[in-house]
């Protein structure tokens, strides 16, 4: 009886969130970013294209990744991470580590008791370390969004958006902080 409740609860909370998902990527919202992917994919073609014309050799893998890290960013953050800065190559890291770790081998999801073997290897460690980083670099940009001076690229993105949904409570569950980093996280 007690797992029929919990099983409601959670199908409760699901539909809920499923709700607030279908309102951040309505196809109203998912216009209003055409103008970023197509202005990102123009500058694409033009990075192309000066490499085409000086010979250089392209690595398209490299660009195309580029591409689709710079657009989630600006939709996502209203930040343009472009070239080879600092913060880029940061975001890029963490993001590769994660994806590291989501792909990896834990010996405690299959044998929970030899647990501590993922301890000891050092994985929970850099598990904890990557959630950490990925945490405050989600707690800053939060931080700029609620800055009443903050650029106007940041108006309009997909955590603007979220703040703007927590202030005015119109969706089916209270938004928290954590609620809008899990989500962006996702």
């Amino acid at each position: 009886m007690v797992k029929i409740s919990l099983c409601r609860v959670t199908m409760t909370i699901g539909k809920k969130l499923e709700k607030c998902v279908f309102h951040l990527f309505s196809l109203k919202k998912v216009q209003y970013y055409r103008p970023i992917r197509e202005d990102e994919v123009a500058r694409m073609i033009k990075k192309i294209s000066l490499k085409a014309h000086t010979s250089q050799i392209t690595n398209l893998s490299n660009i195309v990744i580029s591409l689709a890290t710079t657009i989630i960013c600006r939709i996502a953050f209203g930040i343009r991470y472009g070239g080879e800065t600092r913060e880029r190559r940061k975001f890029v890291e963490l993001l590769k580590v994660g994806q590291e770790m989501l792909a990896g081998f834990f010996v405690s999801d299959y044998f929970p008791l030899l647990g501590w073997i993922d301890k000891l290897s050092g994985k929970i460690n850099k598990l904890e370390k990557n959630f950490t980083d990925l945490d405050e670099l989600y707690e800053g940009l939060i931080e700029q969004h609620l800055n009443p001076n903050r650029p106007k690229s940041m108006e309009g993105d997909i955590i603007d958006l979220l703040l703007q949904l927590k202030k005015e409570k119109s969706t089916p569950i209270d938004l928290t902080l954590d609620n809008i980093k899990a989500i962006i996280m996702v």
